[in-house]
């Protein structure tokens, strides 16, 4: 291929059609492309068409996609609702592990991308690497062009805006630290892969990153770049979750919010007290540090994301002072359940909001709706063949 490019009009327009042409590097074994629309307007529907070589690609599925409302000072809030899922492992025999395969049904995609949604948020264990990923660049973008490949994956990828952080398998070995010699190498894949639209901040590297949507917020979390080592214990002043300039960074954000809902991605979980795996609770300093900012300062509206634990669960912890907490936790899409959690002490959490925690594949989706002071988060846990396990409703009331 020698050229590529995309050509894109109002849905429907196609004599106010506009192309743009990729410039940058062909050449290489693994070539993941960026192109950067211009000139869209503001609440507008656009379908797209993509040319390799001047030849326009063929594909089972519409290419459109809708640019965000402007609202503020003229109506009220929009209603929205967005998707979210971690754990997506797609098999690769050459470099899985002997025996049963670890992947699941990659349709549960399909049913993504067919749900009515706004965009979609990756909350870490995007893609699996393996143990021959780990030791060089060409490892991490054959792992990351792999998964691309997968047919149920790019009609989700082209149906929605995406959004992601990493979890330690996408960020390399299982349960990794800041320690992991390859992180700058496995960071610049992350970002040649993926469209946010900022990566860390210009002298602190890592995936960290937030965006608005209608009256929320959306701060999007590094757990990997500079953590510690878990074996740490969890009282030491130096064991770092996400570091302190990134804890800094996000501090400043909450206090200049003015959402209804603030949504804390983040790769673990965060409030889970029955959590004997990774847990940023297990960050006790850091934690501490941060629940007493939100208590302090009054932040209201905080709602974590997050993934990693092969079960998708509702927590609600009531710190003392402060409104109710909830920790969502969405996992897995395509990786293999947590086999024994019925042995767990946590299968009768009973922090848990919601009937059972779900142990099928399946993904979240939350909706936003209501009146202004009067906004409303509903969260539905879904599984592969469509089917809605239960559903809970967040109040903005409750949130203050």
């Amino acid at each position: 291929v020698t050229d590529i490019s995309i050509k894109y009009f109002p849905a429907g327009k196609t004599a106010l059609a506009k192309t743009i042409h990729y410039d940058g590097n062909l050449r290489e074994m693994f070539n993941p492309e960026k192109i950067i629309l211009e000139d869209l307007d503001m609440n507008a529907a656009y379908d797209y068409e993509i040319y390799l070589n001047n030849k326009k690609q063929v594909f089972p599925y519409p290419l459109t996609f809708k640019t965000k409302d402007t609202w503020e000072f003229r109506r009220p809030a929009p209603d929205f609702s967005f998707i979210f899922g971690s754990c997506a492992y797609i098999n690769d025999p050459a470099y899985d592990r002997p025996g049963e395969p670890y992947g699941r049904d990659p349709r549960i995609f399909d049913t993504m991308a067919k749900t009515n949604a706004d965009f979609m948020l990756w909350i870490g264990d995007n893609t699996y690497t393996r143990e021959a990923d780990w030791t060089s660049k060409s490892g991490f973008y054959y792992r990351y062009a792999h998964t691309r490949k997968n047919r149920h994956l790019q009609q989700l990828l082209s149906s929605m805006p995406n959004y992601a952080i990493w979890d330690d398998h996408d960020y390399g070995p299982n349960d990794g630290n800041a320690s992991f010699e390859l992180k700058d190498v496995s960071l610049q894949t992350f970002k040649d892969f993926w469209g946010n639209k900022t990566f860390g901040e210009t002298d602190n590297p890592g995936v960290y990153t937030k965006f608005t949507w209608s009256d929320c917020e959306f701060f999007m979390l590094d757990d990997r770049y500079y953590r510690s080592g878990e074996a740490l214990h969890d009282s030491a002043t130096e064991k770092k979750y996400l570091g302190d300039r990134q804890l800094t960074w996000f501090k400043n954000g909450l206090l200049t919010s003015r959402a209804t809902f603030k949504f804390i991605t983040i790769g673990n979980q965060v409030l889970n007290p029955l959590n004997d795996f990774e847990s940023y609770r297990s960050y006790r300093e850091e934690y501490d540090e941060l629940m007493h900012f939100i208590k302090e300062y009054r932040i209201p509206g905080i709602i974590f994301l997050t993934g990693d634990r092969h079960i998708s669960d509702l927590i609600k912890v009531q710190p003392e002072g402060m409104y109710p907490l909830f920790d969502i936790t969405s996992s897995p899409l395509t990786s293999r359940s947590f086999a024994r959690f019925a042995e767990t002490k946590e299968f009768n959490n009973p922090y848990r909001v919601v009937p059972a925690a779900v142990t099928d594949q399946n993904f979240i989706k939350i909706e936003v709706s209501g009146a202004r002071n009067n906004r409303m988060a509903t969260v539905t846990a879904i599984t592969v063949d469509n089917k809605r396990v239960w559903t809970y409703e967040i109040k903005e009331m409750e949130l203050k």
